[in-house]
């Protein structure tokens, strides 16, 4: 796809959406509006967008101007300063999650494909949940369990913020959007269609193929092969493992070479994390 000449719904120019409502709940103050068949609501300061959502119905999504308890996997602290796009959308849910194992993967690539055509060519996949810029992590997907029957998908991004002058031990690590896109495409208002469109998208197509129908796609979004450690869960029956990633297959299992140029395969569920390095 031509970054220059982007799909129109990336397109930034008419409003998103149209504030229909406004209201208060115990969260706080919020304006609520209609886009791309999502009910939207916006806060500014709140707590977690993802455990605002816990009781919302399917095709609400929730997003903040900052957060003051964002989370990512494994509980770890998200930091959401000003400046940055924080958003959770529900989904609907069959209540099967194993069969919805990876899901965040799926949303991770379709929203990766869209903000590569808005320019950012460089963003890349990191399992089991990064979006990467280079070495750097540009934002996090969360997925869990909302009610019964919903998904909750979790989206924080770097854009204009620095989450560095929180939590310096980020400058290292992290990056924000602005300084790899121009700074109109990086707008709330420029940024909810393609990211709305992109969660619907991935829950369409793996509703119907699961993370198999990704798979390819996904051993294409890594970026160059990189030598990792997988950190074991708790518990799991197998030590740390090493090797250069070569990406999962299609039951969401990674495969690693090891220096004698064998290939292996590692049970996702048994990996905590995947530290590159």
């Amino acid at each position: 796809m031509n970054g220059d000449a982007p799909d129109p719904a990336l397109q930034h120019g008419a409003p998103a959406a149209r504030t229909a409502a406004a209201g208060t709940d115990p969260f706080g103050a919020f304006d609520e509006e209609s886009i791309l068949g999502w009910t939207l609501r916006r806060y500014g300061v709140i707590a977690s967008t993802q455990d605002l959502a816990a009781g919302l119905p399917p095709w609400t999504a929730v997003t903040a101007d900052s957060q003051t308890a964002g989370r990512g996997q494994w509980q770890r602290t998200f930091s959401s300063d000003r400046g940055g796009f924080y958003l959770t959308a529900v989904l609907p849910f069959d209540g099967d999650a194993l069969r919805w194992r990876g899901f965040a993967l799926a949303v991770g690539w379709s929203i990766a494909l869209r903000f590569q055509a808005r320019g950012i060519a460089r963003l890349r996949l990191r399992w089991p949940n990064d979006l990467m810029i280079g070495d750097r992590k540009a934002g996090g997907i969360l997925v869990d369990q909302g009610r019964a029957d919903t998904l909750r998908v979790g989206l924080g991004l770097n854009v204009a913020n620095r989450p560095w002058l929180q939590d310096p031990g980020l400058r290292a690590t992290a990056c924000r959007l602005a300084d790899f896109a121009r700074k109109e495409q990086l707008g709330i208002d420029a940024l909810l269609p393609p990211v709305l469109g992109a969660i619907r998208s991935a829950h369409m197509i793996f509703s119907h193929g699961g993370l198999g129908a990704f798979t390819e796609a996904l051993n294409l979004s890594w970026g160059e092969a990189r030598e990792v450690r997988l950190e074991m869960a708790q518990g799991a029956p197998l030590p740390e493992r090493s090797g250069r990633f070569h990406g999962i297959l299609p039951n969401g299992d990674l495969i690693l070479e090891d220096a004698a140029g064998r290939r292996f395969d590692v049970p996702a569920h048994l990996v905590m994390r995947l530290h590159e390095a």
